[in-house]
């Protein structure tokens, strides 16, 4: 039989500075990724853990890691799905100024057409 310090092996880091990849215990500190050891079902399966164990009187965190990639894949979906909303919100309003600039466009010509139109005009009227 396995004894209790054959469960998980890991480094331990007591930094205080996470990023948002890392898994922290409820100390909050780092949760070292462990393995499990022992033979049974989960062997070789990988989890995150009291920082603490097995030195001192643990919090009893304890998370599987394939849960922790399940938990990033969905902050991921849902801010990849809110990076699309914003491109195509940004796509709807860069038509609508491509349209505004295409409308003042056209005002300008139409304009320039009637000035020279007018002074056409005028010169014919003063040649008779």
């Amino acid at each position: 039989m396995a004894s209790h310090n054959s469960i998980g092996s890991s480094s331990r880091s007591r930094s205080k500075q996470t990023s948002s990849s890392q898994v922290v215990c409820y100390h909050n500190e780092i949760a070292p990724l462990r393995t499990v050891r022992y033979d049974g079902p989960t062997k070789g399966k990988r989890f995150f853990g009291c920082s603490y164990w097995p030195e001192q009187r643990t919090c009893g965190f304890f998370k599987w890691a394939d849960e922790v990639d399940d938990d990033k894949v969905k902050r991921l979906k849902a801010k990849k799905e809110k990076l699309v909303e914003e491109v195509e919100e940004m796509g709807i309003a860069t038509t609508e100024t491509m349209f505004e600039l295409k409308e003042n466009n056209t005002d300008k010509r139409l304009m320039l057409t009637l000035v020279f139109s007018w002074a056409f005009f005028t010169l014919v009227l003063l040649m008779k």
